[in-house]
C-alpha cells in the first residue's frame, strides 16, 4: 500500500521555531516502522522557512520574500540533515526533491502522481 504523509511546521517545531526534537523522533520512528511493515511511504514535508527561522533566532515569520527565501534555503539544509540523521538510525534511505504549484499540476494532468 502507498501511503502518503503530510508535516508542516507546527509538527515539526515549537512555538518558539525551534526544532521539536522529540516530535521530529518519533514522527521518522513511526514512519520507519510504516515502511518495514512492507507499505510503500511519501513524506511530504514543508516547515523550511519555519526552520530557518529558529536557526537565525528571528522574531516571526519573515514578511518579504528575499528573507523568506534566505529562512527557507537555511532551514531546508537543517531539515534534510535532521531526516537523514533520524532515518538512517533506522537503516532507510531517502531523498528530497522541492516541489511546486506548477509540478503538481503537470504531475496530476500527466496521471504520473
Amino acid at each position: 500500500m502507498r501511503i502518503v504523509v503530510k508535516v508542516g511546521t507546527s509538527t515539526l517545531t515549537h512555538t518558539s521555531g525551534r526544532i521539536n526534537i522529540r516530535r521530529t523522533e518519533k514522527l521518522c520512528k513511526i514512519l520507519s516502522d510504516v515502511k518495514n511493515a512492507g507499505h510503500e511511504l511519501i513524506l511530504v514535508s514543508s516547515g523550511a522557512i519555519g526552520m530557518g527561522v529558529g536557526k537565525l533566532n528571528m522574531k516571526s515569520k519573515p514578511e518579504d520574500m528575499p528573507t523568506k527565501q534566505a529562512a527557507a534555503a537555511i532551514g531546508q539544509c537543517e531539515l534534510m540533515y535532521l531526516y537523514d540523521k533520524l532515518f538512517r538510525e533506522y537503516n532507510h534511505q531517502w531523498f528530497s526533491f522541492p516541489l511546486s504549484v506548477e509540478w503538481y499540476t503537470n504531475c496530476t494532468m500527466s496521471g504520473g502522481l
